[in-house]
């Protein structure tokens, strides 16, 4: 199966500018992968590479960096498949951010990205095209491989002065944590989240594209047989949440994911993050980082909470169904005194 249309299309559009020819010992320095162009076989497939010069990884998404670079500056370079091995300099990953969206996590990441020493790449679109052509069955024994050596490029060190790499994943890639462990063994895994209800609201007001049936590959977000009628986004909203949940359960009681709840932000950055992953921020830098904790991570405007949910909306009995998977979660998050 083929990459579902609307991910296809803004993979598509991230690749425009000026075309460079690949060459047999190019620098790749500063090119960042894209998205795999397939051809009939694994041999023939392409990665596709923007180069980002001077331009930061500093948005709450990397489609945004890119698409904040000046297109005067877009470059792009099409190579064989085999080029990602041969890029050095780049820092293995010292965290992986799994999430249900709409929880916190964008702002976890946004926290992290305002250090220097941090390297922070949310929502890299060469992940998604490397699982969708594993789950298609192209990429054969090389997809643990393929999926290192692009988060290898994707860690790769530019000033000389980063010292961690921190991946946010898109939140179905919950469902791919095996494999994306199988890559990286030893690099901890969270699992952001919130109540069902606040997070089912989110994307009534703003959907996301995981949200929209179609969007995905069906392989990458498993879902439980439904009789939705079409149209019926907000009871997709909650088969997907659900499906979410359930798939971060088993990891985290096999301590396999540290949960953290979306209240629990931005202060278990201070508090416990920071420390967990060996980043010893300056006085300024930390009082920086509070301030941003204040401002909205998506848009950089004043955060002052979501607006209330309406009484009389049915969201409210979706969420009641999906509390089950929230509660199991939280019941291991919590010690047995504090849960509600």
């Amino acid at each position: 199966m083929s990459a579902a249309p609307g991910l296809a299309q803004q993979e598509r559009l991230l690749a425009k500018g000026k075309s460079v020819t690949w060459h047999e010992g190019m620098d790749l320095r500063d090119w960042y992968p894209l998205y795999v162009e397939r051809g009939e076989t694994l041999a023939d497939a392409a990665m596709c590479w923007r180069h980002l010069g001077e331009t930061a990884f500093s948005d709450a998404f990397f489609v945004n960096t890119l698409a904040r670079q000046p297109h005067e500056e877009r470059r792009v370079c099409r190579t064989p498949l085999t080029t990602m091995a041969t890029l050095g300099d780049g820092l293995a990953p010292d965290a992986f951010i799994f999430h249900v969206s709409r929880c916190g996590s964008t702002l976890l990441s946004q926290l992290l990205a305002s250090l220097p020493q941090c390297i922070v790449m949310s929502e890299p679109p060469v992940i998604d095209s490397l699982l969708r052509l594993h789950h298609d069955g192209l990429a054969g024994s090389d997809s643990i491989a393929l999926l290192r050596q692009a988060i290898l490029a994707l860690g790769q060190r530019r000033s000389g002065d980063e010292t961690h790499f921190i991946i946010k994943f898109d939140c179905w890639h919950i469902h791919s944590l095996d494999l994306l462990r199988q890559a990286f063994p030893g690099t901890p895994c969270l699992f952001v989240y919130r109540e069902p209800l606040a997070v089912l609201a989110s994307h009534q007001r703003q959907r996301g594209p995981q949200m929209v049936p179609g969007m995905l590959h069906p392989a990458q977000l498993p879902l439980p047989a439904h009789q939705l009628e079409p149209g019926e986004l907000d009871g997709y909203t909650g088969l997907v949440l659900a499906s979410l949940f359930d798939a971060a359960l088993p990891h985290a009681a096999a301590g396999q994911l540290q949960l953290i709840h979306y209240k629990q932000l931005p202060d278990i950055v201070f508090s416990d993050l920071l420390a967990r992953f060996g980043i010893t921020p300056t006085a300024a830098q930390l009082q920086a980082m509070h301030a941003q904790g204040g401002v909205h991570a998506k848009y950089g405007t004043a955060y002052h909470g979501d607006p209330p949910v309406p009484a009389t909306d049915g969201l409210a009995a979706i969420a009641a169904q999906l509390q089950p998977g929230y509660l199991a979660l939280e019941a291991l998050r919590l010690p047995a005194g504090q849960r509600q």
